[in-house]
């Protein structure tokens, strides 16, 4: 009997480790689809003004980028 099922079909191990694999590929996806919804819908909403945004830390938008990247090569006193 376990020689028609091994013929038959996949081992139990290979089953999870398909199922793991096509879990882990899922999970990679859907981060992957909520990070770009999320850098896709962004809007300012502070007029321009990043310095005393609420959502600066977060913001990817080109010009809070920008600022970051200046303070960083720039530090204040």
């Amino acid at each position: 009997m376990k020689q028609e099922l091994q013929a038959s079909g996949a081992s139990r191990r290979e089953f999870l480790r398909d199922s793991l694999r096509y879990t882990l590929l899922g999970g990679v996806a859907a981060a992957a689809g909520t990070l770009a919804v999320r850098s896709a819908g962004q809007e300012c909403v502070n007029d321009g003004l990043c310095r005393g945004c609420i959502a600066y830390d977060d913001c990817g938008l080109p010009r809070a980028l920008s600022v970051k990247q200046a303070s960083e090569k720039r530090p204040y006193s």
